[in-house]
């Protein structure tokens, strides 16, 4: 018996929504993707709403871990596509850096793409370089290790470089 939380929601599969938001994550626009549905703006909204409705509900994971393997096929940014993602890509230690920059700065008021720009990369490259050593640390226990102590060491480093944000207003 098919998934009931598998079904297209008004014709668009899941796969078909995943790789629109790949689109959207690795620089197109919301009109390039109604485009390449073949849809107006109004369907897209109602099937991305339905679509994010029915993952956040989906207590089995199923939804999040076939968008994510459809998202990350398609996916592509300044470094390419998932599947071309290695460790010359993007550094195990540059990819901490990179999450927990996102982490702080973000606490801070800083955009997330904001800060992953600043190493290089798009919202797709990010996802693309998590799969990759994210895979890399079940198959290597002491990468975990070596995660938590960059962490610790970063989050220092970023938490030093805390600034007024309201520093520019005068009363």
């Amino acid at each position: 018996m098919a998934n009931p939380l598998l079904e297209p929601v008004e014709g668009i599969t899941l796969d078909q929504w995943a790789q629109a938001n790949a689109k959207l994550a690795s620089g197109g626009t919301k009109d390039d993707v109604i485009k390449q549905l073949g849809i107006d703006a109004p369907k897209w909204d109602r099937v991305n709403n339905e679509w994010l409705t029915r993952m956040s509900n989906d207590t089995s994971f199923t939804i999040a871990t076939k968008y994510s393997a459809a998202f990350n096929q398609s996916a592509t940014g300044n470094l390419g596509s998932g599947a071309g993602i290695t460790a010359d890509s993007i550094p195990f230690e540059k990819y901490v850096e990179a999450m927990v920059a996102q982490d702080v700065l973000g606490k801070q008021g800083r955009d997330a793409q904001d800060v992953l720009n600043d190493f290089g990369m798009t919202v797709a490259d990010y996802s693309n370089v998590s799969s990759y050593w994210s895979g890399k640390m079940m198959s290597d226990f002491s990468l975990a290790a070596k995660m938590q102590t960059l962490m610790n060491e970063y989050q220092k480093k970023y938490e030093s470089m805390k600034t007024d944000s309201h520093s520019d207003l005068e009363f």
